[in-house]
């Protein structure tokens, strides 16, 4: 095409050669880019309330909720405990679809009750967790204490998975973390998630806005800001997605806004997980199993008894309590007003100081949400959403076709870039 006759034509070829080298770097820098990997980083928070860190020093939060998208609120499902809600997130699930209907719930055709001491437990969780559905998708996934990560679900664990244990300190979780962002790109899990409780903790045994809830805050925030600062040092921070969610919020109790069910009726034949035994009692949400007579005679003493609880049989249970499981839904539920507590004469009350599990309605229920990378907006301050929202949201940066779930996909696109 080109010939050598002249100097003019010369330079022509010359710069021509030039051009078709250009094109051919841009497009391949382009597909580089393109075929980058991604990582989508999980971080749940225990406790994390939607408004936790404008009350406490927080400034890895505050830095990237500046940077990305923070959320006025995540609403939970029912009830709003750690259990109901961090499946939720994994899945995009409500609790009658998952199976997880509270920290503990009874299972008719089992006749088993499961609490969080069995967290291994397959025969708990249904639904698709994201973990599950990237594996299937040849992703590889690596959780650290996430709900239900222990058990074998539809087959599948993680690539890389531990069982929980409240013992291992923050530095060691995050280390873990690091240690799997270290890998080489062919073991590498792109999606990633970890899990820490102590805002929580501190929270229920000293009360909202305690020194020790702030403390909690800031050793939590500095834990994660090491993280982020090392994974910017590694070189990855730039190509990962961070999600920093919450399950619940959390609200101050009292020994003077307890409601004894005894003192209006003999409940004693009716099974409840959270209210059956000696030695169990103060519940924030009370849900009853048993034979349709006696549920009717203790609805009945119970429906107006109090003005600060509601009462519900099965057949009359709202939409948004996603409670009706075909094996572990209750006969009857029953729901204090925010801060009030359910329990039977002679146990006794020794805390918690503040507690969640309340109707998601309830805004000291909502959970926070803060997301931060390339493939989120910036800067961005989002209304309130449902937390089964967030399951499409970690499908979508990670390339995933999604499992069935109850999330609504036109609800996060003013979370992510056009």
């Amino acid at each position: 095409m080109c010939s050598l006759s002249s100097d003019l034509r010369r330079l022509h070829c010359r710069l021509f050669l030039l051009f078709l080298l250009l094109l051919l770097w841009l497009s391949s820098t382009a597909q580089a880019q393109q075929e980058a990997p991604t990582h989508l980083l999980l971080i749940g928070i225990d406790g994390l309330r939607w408004d936790i860190i404008d009350r406490h020093p927080a400034p890895t939060l505050r830095r990237l909720a500046s940077q990305g998208v923070r959320a006025q609120g995540v609403v939970p499902v029912m009830p709003s405990k750690t259990f109901p809600n961090f499946y939720a997130i994994a899945t995009g699930l409500y609790p009658d679809r998952n199976g997880v209907l509270d920290n503990a719930s009874y299972d008719a055709t089992l006749d088993m009750t499961f609490r969080m001491s069995l967290q291994d437990d397959a025969r708990w969780f249904q639904g698709e967790p994201i973990w599950v559905t990237a594996e299937r998708q040849g992703l590889r996934a690596a959780t650290m204490f996430w709900v239900g990560s222990g058990a074998e679900i539809g087959g599948l664990r993680p690539t890389y998975w531990h069982p929980f244990d409240g013992s291992v300190p923050n530095e060691k979780r995050v280390e873990q973390v690091l240690e799997w962002f270290a890998l080489d790109e062919s073991q590498r899990p792109h999606f990633l998630s970890v899990y820490f409780e102590a805002i929580d903790s501190a929270s229920h045994s000293f009360g909202v806005n305690s020194p020790e809830e702030r403390a909690a805050v800031l050793a939590v925030d500095t834990a994660l800001g090491d993280l982020l600062n090392r994974l910017e040092a590694q070189g990855v921070l730039s190509s990962t997605n961070v999600i920093v969610v919450g399950d619940h919020g959390m609200t101050d109790l009292s020994p003077e806004r307890i409601i004894y069910l005894d003192d209006f009726v003999d409940f004693s034949d009716l099974y409840s997980p959270q209210l059956s035994g000696e030695r169990q009692g103060n519940a924030v949400f009370a849900a009853f199993h048993g034979e349709s007579d006696d549920v009717e005679r203790v609805y009945r003493a119970l429906a107006l008894a109090h003005p600060h609880m509601s009462v519900y049989r099965k057949s009359g249970f709202p939409e948004w309590f996603h409670q009706t499981h075909p094996q572990r839904a209750p006969d009857l539920i029953i729901v204090p007003d925010n801060g009030w507590m359910l329990s039977k004469r002679g146990i006794p009350y020794n805390g918690p100081r503040a507690s969640h599990g309340f109707s998601p309605h309830e805004r000291d229920m909502h959970a926070g949400f803060i997301a931060s990378g390339p493939a989120f907006q910036s800067g961005e301050v989002v209304e309130p959403f449902a937390i089964v929202d967030i399951y499409n949201v970690m499908a979508r940066i990670l390339g995933l076709t999604p499992a069935s779930n109850d999330g609504n996909p036109e609800l996060i696109q003013h979370l992510l870039q056009k």
